[in-house]
């Protein structure tokens, strides 16, 4: 009897009568082939661009025996899983002896999986009632169909057939897949100096270079260096082998930046360079643009500096000049030159000047301008780099409070000399000797901005409200 039952069993479920599996999306597995040489990853192959055909099957189950040699053949015809289709079969009773028996009887050259390779936990995951049942899962991971409607499956050429609105066709086995690195671009974030992107490698990109610039300045260098745009973004781009998020500062604002990457295959061999075009977005407001400048005096040949741009300011320039040219050529000559340099910024910098004269005064200077391209204030701070020999020369410690202040400041200092406050176009106003270690100072004569105070080289910033 059970003999008996266990084929009444296998009869009912070769009844192929609307077969199919309930999902409609791949759920992902590993299982191993049963001769142990492979293991197979679904996602892993729907991630490199193929469709997979699974044909669920037993041995004892007689409609499979019969379609068996026609999805062998199916399989040979369309490039023996090299190409648009990777196929493999799926049983849940058999070991992985029955299964090798199976392949060699039937002539399968595809992936066999059996109960000893997990094929019992993917029956049940794709909810299979009968068999054969075929599953076609696409590479977007979504159900292509649920089986083959079609039986008694009649030829090869059926299943070729079946397959083919899915844009699968036939290749030679002996024809080598095509190899086609390629690299997609996500824009994940952009702002007015910065951006963010992800690169995301097809299966045929074994790595890619990435670089990010405007058109007119890749093209200037071309021309320059008389190399390709691909050797160019291969000599400065930052080279990358797998899903990658990149971010390029310092970008200039409300500027067209093409951001590029050239995908290789394992060998070498370049694939179509991907490109897509991104606008920073624009800096500044319409208000008046004005720089804060900040001067420490280092040593006795150097300074750091600090500048800070309002929310105003959409682009500005700054730098140093010596204090007897500038008396020279005038303070509208002076301005006119840094306005005009070709080097711009757009955020905070801070930075350490190096190889100045000993003992020489100095203006440090700022000019930007806001988003409809106005020129706003002018800051201009003096300031006088120590004397030749004295790079042991310790500066004067002091702090400022209140500050901001609107009728009296204290100077609280660790030494006695002179507190000299100056505007923002370098412009004393101001004179007080510092005869105590805690001074206090009327401010009420000043106007409302902000002011630089210089107590023996040392500087501090003043807000008067």
């Amino acid at each position: 009897m059970k003999k008996l039952f266990t084929l009444i069993i296998a009869i009912f479920l070769c009844i192929n009568v609307k077969a199919q599996t309930s999902l409609t999306e791949a759920v992902n597995f590993t299982v191993t082939e049963c001769y142990g040489e492979e293991e197979i990853t679904l996602f892993d192959i729907l991630d490199r661009g193929q469709y997979v055909l699974i044909d669920f099957f037993f041995m004892n189950c007689t409609p499979c025996q019969t379609v068996a040699p026609k999805v062998a053949e199916a399989y040979r015809a369309l490039g023996c899983n090299q190409h648009d289709v990777f196929f493999m079969e799926i049983s849940p009773v058999d070991n992985d002896d029955v299964c090798q028996w199976w392949a060699e009887r039937y002539g399968v050259e595809y992936p066999t999986v059996g109960k000893d390779g997990g094929g019992l936990e993917v029956d049940e995951i794709y909810d299979i009632h009968s068999y054969p049942t075929f599953v076609l899962i696409a590479p977007d991971r979504s159900i292509a169909f649920q089986d083959i409607d079609i039986y008694p499956i009649p030829d090869a050429q059926t299943i070729i057939d079946y397959l083919a609105p899915f844009g699968i066709e036939e290749h030679s086995c002996d024809e080598a897949p095509e190899i086609n690195p390629s690299v997609e671009i996500t824009l994940d974030e952009v702002t007015t100096t910065s951006l963010k992107a992800t690169f995301t490698p097809n299966a045929d990109c074994a790595k890619y270079h990435i670089l990010a610039d405007t058109q007119s300045n890749m093209e200037m260098w071309m021309s320059m260096m008389g190399a390709s745009l691909e050797d160019l973004i291969v000599m400065w781009g930052a080279e990358k082998t797998s899903t990658a998020t990149y971010t390029w500062d310092e970008m200039a604002p409300n500027t067209e930046y093409t951001i590029y990457a050239l995908p290789k295959d394992a060998d070498g061999n370049a694939g179509e360079l991907v490109t897509t075009t991104v606008t920073t977005e624009q800096a500044g407001g319409t208000g008046t643009s004005v720089i804060e400048l900040v001067v420490e005096v280092m040593t006795k040949t150097s300074v750091k500096t600090t500048a800070t741009p309002n929310e105003e300011t959409a682009v500005y320039h700054y730098g140093l000049i010596e204090k007897s040219y500038f008396d020279e050529i005038g303070e509208e000559a002076a301005v006119q030159i840094f306005r005009e340099d070709p080097y711009p910024f757009y955020e905070v910098d801070v930075w350490e000047w190096i190889d100045l004269t000993p003992e020489t005064d100095y203006y440090a200077i700022a000019t930007g301008q806001n988003s409809e391209g106005e020129w706003g204030e002018t800051t201009i701070v003096p300031f006088r780099t120590e004397v030749e020999g004295c790079d042991e020369f310790v500066k004067t410690n002091f702090s400022v409070y209140p500050n901001p202040a609107s009728s009296t400041v204290n100077i609280i200092s660790d030494a006695m000399g002179t507190a000299r406050i100056f505007d923002m176009t370098s412009r004393c106003v101001m004179e007080v000797e510092i005869n105590d270690l805690n001074t206090t100072i009327n401010v009420e004569t000043l106007n409302k901005g902000v002011y630089f105070i210089n107590v023996n080289e040392s500087v501090k910033k003043l807000v008067v409200k």
